[in-house]
C-alpha cells in the first residue's frame, strides 16, 4: 500500500516542488520537511523525550488546539510537545504558543522512507492530529511502530467526502489503524465509519474551536486613532477578489454614515501591497497597522486601516463594532465565526462558509449571526446595526449564549485520550 502512495506523492511532486521553489513557498522548511535536522535539534531529540506529536496544518488548525495543549499541560506539567504544521504562518503561531520545552517543526513529507526515519528519531508514544489531515504512510507507520493515533477536532466536509469515498480502497485500511477518533458531529460520525472506521474508534466530542475563546483584555487595548464616536467595521481573514468588493460595501455605506471606519485583515499578509492598489484605486487612502505602530502620531482620519502583523487580529477584534468574517463572499469556505463572536461582536458572513457549516448552522438557528448572499445585502445588513445598536447586542448575546452551550469539548478529547493511554 505504501508504494502505491510513494508513486503518487512523487508524480505530484514533478509538479509541486518547482512551484515551490519558484513562488518561495514552505521555503523555510522545506529541509525539515525532507527530514533533514540541524545537528542541535538532533542532539536535544536524544536527550529529552517527546512523548506526544501534535500536528495542526495551518493557523486555524494550531489555535483550535491552544485549549486542547492547555489541558494536556495541566494533566502533565512536565508535558514536552513535538508540535509541526505544514504553513509558514501556522508555524509562526505554533512558535508563539510553544513552551521553550516543546519543539516546532513542519511536518515531513509523507513518504514511507521519510516519516519511518522521523519516527524514529522522535519516538513519540502519541501522534495527535487536528481536525482530519488523513496522511496514509504517516498512520500505516505509527501503527506498525506501536504509536498510538488521534484525530482531534475531526470532520469530513461535504466536498471532501465524495473525494475519500472515490478513493475508499486506499483509504479504509488507513483509518482503521486509527486508535481514536474525535469528531465533531454525528454526521462525521457516520461518515468515518462509512469510510472504514472502527465503531468503537469513533466518538462525537462537538467542536473543540467552541473552547477557544479569545481573551478581552480592556485595559491594553490597541490605539489606532478612533474617535468616541467611529464605528469600526473589521473585515477578518478576507482573502483574493473580496477587498474590492468590501470597499465598495464601505463607500456606499460612508455615504449615509460619515463616521464609519473600515479596517481589513487580509489572511495572507503577502498580499497587503494589491489591498492597498485596490484601496487607492476606489480613490481612498490607507495605512498599514505597522506603521501606525511605529509612529502614533499618523494621521488616520478616512484612511482604510490594513494590518500586516501577523498574530494581532484578536486585539483588533475587540476594537470592532461588527465583523465581516472573511473567506465567505467568494468560493473559499469561510473563516472560524467564534473568536470575534466570543468578543461580544455581532457578527456577518456570506453564504461561502461551507467550511464551518456545523458552527454556521447553529448561529443562524440561534440568531447569532447574519448570513448574505452579495455584497449588495451586505450594504443592508450592516446598515440596520448601524441604525439599529440593540439588534447588535442582541446578536452578539446570542453568539456567546451559543458558544457557551457548546463547550466542554476538550475534556471530552482529554478524557478519551487518557483512557487510550491507560
Amino acid at each position: 500500500m505504501s508504494i502505491i502512495f510513494n508513486v503518487i506523492y512523487i508524480i505530484l511532486a514533478v509538479f509541486y516542488v518547482p512551484m515551490l521553489i519558484l513562488k518561495g513557498k514552505h521555503k523555510a522548511g522545506f529541509l525539515q520537511r525532507l527530514g533533514i535536522y540541524s545537528l542541535e535539534l538532533k542532539q536535544r531529540i536524544k536527550k529529552e523525550k517527546f512523548s506526544i506529536w501534535l500536528h495542526a496544518v495551518s493557523v486555524g488548525e494550531i489555535k483550535a488546539a491552544v485549549p486542547l495543549i492547555e489541558k494536556l499541560r495541566n494533566q502533565n506539567h512536565k508535558l514536552k510537545l513535538i508540535i509541526s504544521t505544514i504553513t509558514p504562518t501556522g508555524n509562526k503561531v505554533a512558535q508563539s504558543i510553544a513552551t521553550k520545552e516543546d519543539i516546532v517543526i513542519y511536518f515531513p513529507f509523507d513518504l514511507s522512507w521519510i516519516i519511518s526515519s522521523v519516527f524514529s528519531l522522535f519516538s513519540p508514544k502519541l501522534l495527535l492530529i487536528m481536525e482530519t489531515e488523513l496522511w496514509p504512510n504517516a498512520l500505516r507507520l505509527a501503527a506498525k511502530k506501536k504509536i498510538k493515533t488521534v484525530i482531534a477536532n475531526g470532520r469530513i466536509s461535504d466536498k471532501a467526502f465524495p473525494r475519500y469515498k472515490m478513493a475508499g480502497f486506499l483509504f479504509k485500511p488507513i483509518i482503521k489503524e486509527i486508535d481514536l477518533l474525535c469528531m465533531q458531529t454525528d454526521i462525521d460520525i457516520k461518515r468515518i465509519i462509512e469510510l472504514g472506521a472502527n465503531t468503537q474508534s469513533a466518538h462525537m466530542v462537538g467542536n473543540i474551536k467552541f473552547d477557544q475563546i479569545a481573551k478581552i483584555d480592556k485595559y491594553n487595548l490597541p490605539d489606532i486613532g478612533l474617535d468616541k464616536k467611529d464605528k469600526l467595521i473589521l473585515a477578518g481573514s478576507t482573502h483574493d477578489n473580496e477587498e474590492e468588493q468590501l470597499i465598495k460595501v464601505f463607500k456606499k455605506l460612508k455615504e449615509q454614515h460619515d463616521n464609519i471606519r473600515l479596517f481589513i485583515a487580509p489572511r495572507h499578509v503577502h498580499r497587503v501591497n494589491k489591498i492597498i492598489d485596490i484601496v487607492k484605486a476606489e480613490g481612498l487612502s490607507a495605512i498599514l497597522i505597522s506603521e501606525l505602530s511605529k509612529n502614533k502620531s499618523i494621521g488616520t482620519k478616512d484612511k482604510v486601516f490594513i494590518l500586516d502583523v501577523m498574530g494581532v487580529l484578536t486585539d483588533y477584534y475587540q476594537l470592532a463594532d461588527i465583523v465581516f468574517v472573511g473567506g465567505s463572499l467568494i468560493a473559499h469556505g469561510g473563516q472560524n465565526p467564534i473568536e470575534p463572536a466570543s468578543l461580544g461582536n455581532p457578527v456577518i458572513f456570506g453564504k461561502y462558509m461551507f467550511n464551518f457549516a456545523g458552527i454556521v448552522k447553529l448561529f443562524l438557528d440561534n440568531k447569532a449571526a447574519i448570513c448574505i448572499n452579495n455584497s449588495e445585502e451586505l450594504i443592508i445588513r450592516i446598515n440596520e446595526l448601524l441604525i439599529d445598536k440593540d439588534k447588535g447586542h442582541d446578536l452578539a448575546n446570542n453568539a456567546i449564549r451559543v458558544i457557551k452551550q457548546n463547550q466542554g469539548s476538550v475534556q471530552r478529547v482529554c478524557s478519551l485520550i487518557n483512557s487510550l493511554e491507560s
